[in-house]
């Protein structure tokens, strides 16, 4: 199922969106299942008197199977849910086209008290559309935002859901149910998937947008069409421009470089002889522009039409050359060869002399070299090699240049995350404040009316004073509730996000604000005071800090064994890639055949087991040196006495 989404702006108006679904020409049949256009002028207006940039939100879904009228419902039904639309207030069309049907869905984005959700819109639309084909049992089709759906049906605990959607990434396997669907989509969404496709095919991507289409239209172009035709002009043409060109012109199109080439070098666009344009020519073939720019150059050496001169020119070389090999051959043999003037006049005979001069054995065939970055021009057996070994490689690099997640990201100092966190809880400050001078003005007039005299008329006002005195209390305890749970989720020190504040507070809180008031009095005097509320920020961003720390020490403490072991395997990665020189020929003749037969295991296996022979030897010669050195003391000492002087002969 394709899902598309457009967002219509207040200065554009209804009219337009209105026309292409309540009253779309080209549609077989249209169904208005609920809404009108009265509902979507209404919407509009209320988002202009909102001050809203869009008004409406336009929905297109096309599913890639035949759906009821009541199955498109219950979808449009669970976008609603997903973009925090209310149900009853949409308009939900559907129309028929060659025989499918495809739903448009128009919601208004004032949504009473709200504006309605758009972060990522495209990538939910799409899980949305994805979990609909599981439900119902259709083809998964596949889009670009696939990885990011996974991610977020595991992190929803959808995870039989992910598995299926992960497994169009991958590649349907043989025994996959996921077949190839019959029924062609809609022409309104033009991304939507050829069935002579397979499903491993690149990533989808729309060759025009629903406005150029429907611009298209407009001026009496059909777009799908062109595109198709396109196409086939692309496949006929043998991948070269200039025969693209020439079809081209039979249909009255013309390919020319684009007008933006200040900001996209290099890009084409196919247009009609009226101006009237396309689209891109990249977008039109599917052709990458790294191989577009590649054909301009060939296009641009290729010799024009009737110039000979570069067919003429390595011939007239090529006999030059033959001649001097033909004099050089006859004064080496001896032989009488006629002179040239005549070889040039009498053909056969020229072919004769060459044919005598022409080597009998071919000459060796050099070896080609190629480089290891171009794996696929190499064996087959080495060319796995090498990508097992670069992918180990890889992984081992991946584990050792791993970081704790609290290092990413720029860091401020102690003091600046303290002003930071001023400048972000200083209008809850303000709050806080007005509260707090309010309740304090309620109480002193409270004050003195109590201290004048009790007439029955007063009882009344003093009994409002102390009802306000009580609300503004509660204010003031919930409020201060809401900046300290702001802060310390802003420092990490809190798991989950505060709850927003609830004005005026309900009852059932009175107890517990009451004995929050008692326990933060002193906190309540530092948060209102400005140079006390810096000094008690910057005291909870150092716990912070100091917190994060030792998340940072013991993450490495626990990843201490794995880099060490990807330390070790790439030491051993690098030996096989590179065989030291104290390594025995049998051990690196071994280590080659490995290579050619595509055999990493093996390699490693081999390397390791050498490495280790050769690391105790080392081992053991080291310990022989160090007995020989402990032994030669001893041997001095045991050496001949020291023969005693006379004392006559003594100095």
């Amino acid at each position: 199922m394709i899902v598309q989404e457009t967002r219509i702006r207040t200065t554009s108006g209804h009219q337009t969106v209105s026309r292409h679904v309540l009253q779309g020409a080209r549609n077989e049949a249209i169904r208005v299942l609920c809404g009108s256009d009265w509902c979507l002028a209404d919407w509009m207006k209320e988002a202009r008197r909102e001050g809203i940039r869009y008004g409406l939100r336009h929905i297109a879904f096309n599913p890639a199977e035949p759906m009821n009228d009541e199955a498109l419902a219950s979808f449009a039904a669970r976008l609603c849910d997903e973009l925090q639309a209310n149900r009853e207030r949409m308009t939900l069309v559907v129309h028929q086209k060659d025989g499918s049907t495809h739903g448009h869905l128009l919601l208004p984005e004032w949504q009473d008290d709200h504006v309605l959700s758009s972060r990522f819109s495209w990538q939910r639309l799409e899980k949305c559309a994805r979990l609909e084909e599981i439900r119902l049992g259709h083809q998964l089709v596949p889009g670009r935002h696939d990885r990011a759906i996974v991610k977020a049906l595991r992190q929803e605990g959808k995870t039989a859901e992910a598995k299926r959607v992960e497994a169009v990434l991958q590649g349907p396997p043989a025994d996959t149910a996921n077949l190839q669907v019959s029924t062609p989509p809609s022409p309104d969404t033009p991304s939507a998937p050829s069935n002579s496709e397979p499903a491993s095919r690149p990533l989808p991507r729309a060759a025009y947008s629903s406005q150029s289409r429907r611009m298209a239209e407009r001026q009496g172009l059909d777009l799908v069409e062109a595109k198709k035709t396109i196409a086939s002009l692309w496949a006929q043409s043998d991948n070269q421009l200039h025969r693209f060109r020439a079809l081209l012109k039979t249909r009255g199109w013309v390919m020319r470089a684009g007008d933006r080439q200040d900001t996209r070098k290099d890009a084409h666009i196919i247009e009609t002889s009226d101006g009237v344009l396309i689209g891109s020519f990249t977008r039109l073939t599917k052709t990458r522009m790294k191989d577009f720019r590649q054909l301009l150059m060939d296009e641009a050496i290729r010799p024009k039409c009737g110039d000979i001169r570069t067919a003429v020119e390595p011939l007239l070389e090529r006999a030059a050359l033959a001649t001097a090999a033909m004099e050089r051959h006859g004064e080496q043999s001896g032989l009488l060869l006629p002179p040239c003037e005549q070889l040039r006049r009498d053909p056969e005979a020229f072919a004769r002399a060459a044919a005598r001069v022409r080597p009998s054995h071919s000459s060796p065939k050099k070896p080609r070299i190629v480089s290891l970055d171009r794996i696929d021009a190499l064996p087959p057996n080495f060319a796995h090699y090498i990508r097992q070994w670069k992918c180990e490689a890889r992984a081992c690099r991946t584990v050792l240049n791993a970081k704790p997640p609290m290092e990413y990201g720029p860091r401020r100092s102690v003091d600046e995350q303290g002003a930071a966190l001023l400048a972000q809880i200083e209008d809850t400050r303000k709050q806080l404040w007005q509260i707090g001078k309010q309740l304090q003005e309620t109480r002193r007039e409270r004050d003195a009316l109590r201290e004048r005299v009790f007439v029955l008329s007063k009882k009344k006002r003093l009994s409002h004073l102390d009802e306000e005195i009580e609300r503004l209390t509660k204010t003031l305890a919930e409020i201060l509730r809401y900046l300290l749970e702001t802060v310390f989720w802003l420092l990490g020190l809190r798991a989950t996000p505060p709850e927003p504040l609830c004005l005026p507070v309900p009852m059932e809180r009175e107890e517990a604000n009451a004995q929050l008031r008692r326990e933060n009095s002193e906190l309540l005097q530092q948060i209102v005071r400005r140079d006390t509320c810096r000094e008690w920020l910057v005291t909870l961003c150092r716990e912070a800090d100091r917190r994060r720390q030792e998340e940072i020490t013991a993450w490495k403490a626990r990843h201490v064994v794995q880099c060490d072991r990807a330390r070790r395997d790439l030491d051993l990665l690098k030996a096989i890639w590179m065989p030291p020189a104290k390594l025995p020929p049998e051990t690196q003749a071994e280590i080659m055949k490995c290579k050619l037969t595509g055999n990493l295991e093996k390699a490693k296996y081999v390397t390791r087991i050498a490495l280790r022979r050769l690391d105790e030897a080392e081992a053991e010669r080291l310990a022989n040196e160090m007995k020989s050195e402990k032994a030669a003391p001893v041997a001095e000492l045991k050496g001949p006495s020291p023969v005693r002087v006379s004392p006559a002969f003594e100095p």
